[in-house]
């Protein structure tokens, strides 16, 4: 099969989830179809079994044809509304990995909050008509999503017929990481360079972006108080920039340099470093850690996230600290990988922090379990569901009322709100 898979991302060094993720699942499929990843932002990735096409934003003409060509498209985010015609594709499958509507609501527009919702949420329901097949990253997500199918009249008595457990329609695809363990470099990144950082001290990663729907502002208020008692802890920031340039800006990032700053913390206990480290480097960092952190508020999105940042833990053995109540918090504990804590706890997170800081056994003990479940999340085992449709594909049932009815819920007046470009931004 000849397979197509579309971000929005740019496919460079420096790239995060989304491009990721493409990226991977493409490399599995290369190994039985033929495949070309395309990115509507510029780019400069080779590899020798993909095909790529960059800069598709200025070049829809060119995704256009690789699109009539292709068997199946993989379209993930928001490609569908940047690209409409990929929604003509022979079989088209909508990765649905990230719920970025919940992150919508953490981080709305500025000036038109209700309508960019309005956006966002209908061009969702326009891609949840169009596809043939979806892809989530987790069991959770999945009832999540099929809830949301069912509601557009997506599962239907022919769909049942075919499949009643509804994996022909929807299945997980977690994200994933490399079967390879992570080597570093032949010079050290943290420990002994960054000004303020020790060779012996014992280092906190946050391993990816600060964005809006995270809560680094508790962490960094734990750090106040864990200083104080151990000196030698130290709380880095990996990625302070997003490395998608098109991106509205989070103002996350600022406030947690200024809350650092304000608790006299920042470049003594507290480290951002600046931009976004290149994915091949990441692994350097990762390896000169001694624990990995997350935090997040207790909201809706993380009842549904999938951290793809401990992935990373795992996959370079990091003990974690998770805020409790997303699905890797509730891995971590049930399977020994480190300590969950209730969300916005401070003392919590102190007591948490000093208490692996200061086992050194524990960390050992950890780190032994982390190899056992980092290799249930392989990039080759995690596209399976995906590379199975792609072997043989399949038009999903369609319900033709249904489409007009909802197509009913865009007045005029939206729909012409919609057209406007300066609102995609």
């Amino acid at each position: 099969m000849r397979v197509l898979l579309v971000t929005n991302d740019p496919l460079s060094e420096r790239r995060s989830g989304p491009a990721i993720r493409c990226l991977e699942l493409a490399r599995v499929l290369a190994n039985e179809h033929e495949v070309t990843v395309a990115s509507a932002q510029p780019g400069n990735l080779a590899d020798p079994v993909l095909s790529f096409l960059y800069d598709a934003g200025r070049q829809a003409a060119a995704l256009r044809q690789a699109a009539a060509q292709a068997d199946i498209v993989v379209a993930q985010g928001l490609v569908l509304a940047r690209f409409p015609f990929l929604r003509r594709a022979k079989f088209l499958v909508v990765d649905l990995y990230d719920p970025y509507l919940f992150e919508y609501l953490a981080h709305p527009h500025p000036r038109w909050p209700e309508w960019g919702y309005l956006r966002q949420w209908h061009l969702l329901n326009r891609q949840l008509l169009a596809g043939d097949f979806f892809l989530c990253a987790n069991e959770r997500q999945w009832d999540y999503w099929l809830g949301r199918l069912c509601a557009l009249g997506r599962v239907l008595p022919e769909t049942y017929l075919q499949d009643a457990g509804c994996r022909k329609l929807l299945e997980v695809v977690p994200f994933g990481l490399s079967a390879v363990p992570p080597r570093h470099g032949p010079a050290p990144v943290l420990k002994g360079i960054v000004p303020g950082i020790g060779r012996e001290d014992v280092v906190l990663l946050w391993a990816g972006g600060i964005w809006q729907w995270f809560d680094p502002l508790t962490v960094i208020r734990a750090m106040s108080a864990v200083s104080q008692t151990n000196p030698r802890v130290k709380l880095v920031f990996l990625g302070t920039a997003d490395p998608n340039p098109n991106n509205r800006p989070m103002p996350m990032a600022q406030e947690a340099q200024e809350e650092a700053r304000r608790l006299a913390l920042l470049d003594r206990a507290v480290f951002f470093l600046p931009g976004w480290v290149p994915f091949e480097q990441r692994q350097d960092y990762l390896l000169e850690a001694d624990l990995g952190v997350s935090a997040h508020p207790a909201t809706v999105e993380t009842r549904f996230a999938f951290r793809t940042r401990v992935l990373d833990y795992l996959w370079a053995g990091l003990p974690m600290v998770l805020t409790s109540g997303d699905y890797f918090s509730e891995l971590a504990e049930r399977a020994g990988l480190g300590l969950s804590v209730p969300p916005g706890d401070v003392e919590a997170w102190v007591r948490a922090i000093l208490h692996l800081t200061g086992n050194t056994e524990l960390r050992r003990q950890i780190k032994a379990r982390l190899a056992d479940v980092a290799s249930q999340f392989t990039w080759n085992q995690a596209a399976q569901p995906l590379l199975k449709y792609c072997n043989n594909p399949y038009r999903a049932p369609r319900m033709p009322k249904t489409r007009a009815a909802i197509s009913t819920l865009s007045t005029p007046i939206f729909e012409w709100w919609m057209s406007r470009k300066q609102y995609f931004q």
